[in-house]
């Protein structure tokens, strides 16, 4: 899942439509799957029905979704959600992330939390007993050094990447 995310905090957003005093942010999502345009409407209709979402175009030569959405409704997991539901697919990254220090289930927990709270993180799987912590997510939204800080933050050794 590719996506760009850019808050608003004047009174237009990218389209040139105003907002109505609430904080919006915009994704770009990079959409898999879409043969026709009927594949894009559907995508489309998949993301207004969320609440929270007040735009959504999807430019099929492209393959991205670009959406609206209030991101005190909405996370960035919800829209991909809504299109893996419509069926199609998202392009995300994974990484293996080594973190020293961990000593048991809650310690993997922890971790685990700190990270799904991060905007962008869309899987997290946590090995106690080989220290690594696997992660799906959009790199354009959540970076390495997002997750680092959240690791060291939570009161563990951020040991870099694997691989």
């Amino acid at each position: 899942m590719e996506i760009i995310i850019n808050t608003f905090n004047d009174n237009m957003d990218l389209w040139g439509d105003k907002m109505v005093g609430k904080e919006n942010k915009k994704a770009e999502i990079k959409v898999t799957g879409m043969t026709c345009a009927t594949c894009a409407t559907t995508i489309e209709k998949s993301l207004l029905n969320l609440d929270g979402v007040s735009k959504a175009e999807v430019n099929l030569a492209r393959e991205i979704a670009s959406v609206e959405y209030d991101p005190k409704i909405l996370k960035i997991n919800d829209l991909d959600s809504a299109v893996k539901d419509a069926g199609y697919d998202v392009i995300n990254e994974k990484a293996i992330l080594r973190v020293g220090g961990m000593t048991c289930v809650m310690c993997a927990n922890s971790i685990e939390s700190a990270l799904r709270r991060l905007d962008g993180v869309v899987e997290v799987n946590v090995n106690v007993s080989s220290e690594k912590v696997y992660v799906t997510f959009n790199p354009k939204v959540v970076s390495i050094s997002n997750m680092k800080k959240a690791i060291e933050e939570s009161g563990y050794q951020y040991l870099g990447v694997e691989g």
